[in-house]
């Protein structure tokens, strides 16, 4: 949790825009016919607003949009970028949006107004998962701004946040604060996102007509629709987090990949506990209980080994001694550093593309131990071996004079989608 600086601005609207009118509007935005299925690049959007919005707001808008193709017909859109709201019931914009959400779909939404939705705060909160509810702290200008390090905000080093901010109360179970603003007693999440089996949802709670001119929240804007459309944000690296996972050791490593790979690495027994399918590891609940609650994953999990010590000198035995020697970068890539039966280990780990899974990367030094990682065959995972034996339930490496090998996880469902 970092605190930021935060700069106040206001700016005057003059102009009213409904559905349609953005994407017309936005001739800076690449314009085409879409095809009805996903495809690789990037996303084709669709747009709804119905409010004011000045020259200035448009402009931003358009930086923000750049990189996506806006098209005309909503129900072909992989995402829909709402400023606002769609517009009231009845309305051109709301008539479309409903259109649009036919099916399950994926939504970033721009400070929410409930006045500007066809159903009002009702069909807000079903949609957002939360409820406005007044103003931080009677209006007061927030004094620490707190960001949970998701790829959306990757390089937003001062969240938007001028006062006074209205309060979102009620989040669902569902929901995760990606960031936050506190003053005196109170918070206030800024952005937030809902994750579906098919669809994601991606509230920029704090963005509105004012604060889209600011580079952090065109940037937020343009990074929310790269991830709410299921692809990895551009720029976006791994993070890793120290920190108090379910069913690790204290002290575990919480790694998450843009990819949407998620791993916790358990130093006390060697290797990685379990791989989940998410690119975040929310570790707000940590900072905010008394007791210090584990974090809480962003997918569900799709590979787990045993509570048993991963390594040893012979299949089957019993575990190998083994230090934890730290870990370091090396560009975008973690590597974490062992001494297993007095020969040196570098793990290096890599997420594959849309989170089909992940790469484990070791090099071995010089010894006369062999070293047998243990594997955990198990239904909805491949487990490939290289550069050491395969041996159903272990990978050994029993080269004196030390050398490479690699696992690679891979998720059946992920890969028969290719």
């Amino acid at each position: 949790m970092r605190p930021r600086p935060l700069q106040r601005h206001r700016a005057r609207a003059h102009r009213i825009l409904g559905w349609g009118g953005l994407a017309a509007i936005l001739g800076g935005c690449p314009a085409g016919a879409a095809a009805g299925a996903t495809k690789p690049g990037p996303p084709r959007i669709a747009l709804f607003g119905e409010t004011t919005a000045s020259r200035d707001t448009l402009a931003a808008l358009t930086e923000s949009l750049a990189p996506f193709t806006v098209i005309a017909n909503a129900p072909e859109a992989e995402v829909a970028v709402v400023l606002q709201g769609p517009g009231a019931r009845g309305s051109a914009g709301a008539t479309a949006f409903a259109s649009f959400l036919s099916s399950p779909r994926s939504l970033v939404v721009i400070g929410a107004e409930p006045t500007a939705w066809p159903g009002a705060e009702t069909e807000l909160a079903a949609l957002l998962g939360a409820t406005l509810g007044g103003s931080l702290a009677q209006g007061a200008a927030p004094t620490t701004l707190s960001d949970y390090g998701h790829p959306i905000t990757t390089g937003v080093t001062e969240p938007p946040a001028p006062a006074p901010l209205r309060r979102w109360v009620g989040l669902a179970a569902d929901t995760f604060v990606l960031q936050e603003a506190t003053a005196g007693e109170e918070t206030a999440p800024l952005a937030w996102i809902r994750k579906g089996a098919t669809h994601r949802t991606v509230h920029l709670a704090a963005l509105n007509p004012a604060t889209l001119r600011e580079a952090a929240a065109r940037r937020l804007l343009t990074q929310a629709v790269w991830w709410a459309a299921g692809k990895a944000v551009p720029g976006a690296a791994p993070q890793a987090h120290r920190t108090v996972l379910p069913d690790a050791h204290p002290g575990s490593f919480a790694l998450t990949f843009p990819e949407g790979v998620g791993i916790c690495l358990d130093p006390v027994r060697g290797s990685v506990n379990y791989l989940w399918a998410g690119e975040f590891a929310d570790l707000r609940p940590r900072w905010l209980t008394k007791q210090g609650a584990p974090a809480r994953l962003d997918g569900p999990i799709w590979y787990r080994e045993a509570a048993e010590p991963a390594w040893r000198t012979v299949p089957g035995g019993s575990g190998a001694s083994w230090r934890f020697r730290g870990h370091t970068a090396r560009g975008n890539t973690p590597e974490f550093h062992y001494e297993i039966a007095g020969r040196t280990v570098t793990e290096r780990l890599t997420a594959l593309p849309e989170g089909r899974g992940l790469t484990r990367d070791f090099r071995v030094g010089p010894g006369k131990h062999p070293l047998w990682l243990r594997l955990a065959p198990q239904i909805g995972v491949r487990i490939d071996v290289m550069g050491a034996r395969h041996e159903t339930e272990h990978a050994g490496f029993t080269g004196e004079s030390g050398g490479e090998f690699s696992v690679r996880l891979l998720r059946a469902d992920r890969e028969a989608e290719r």
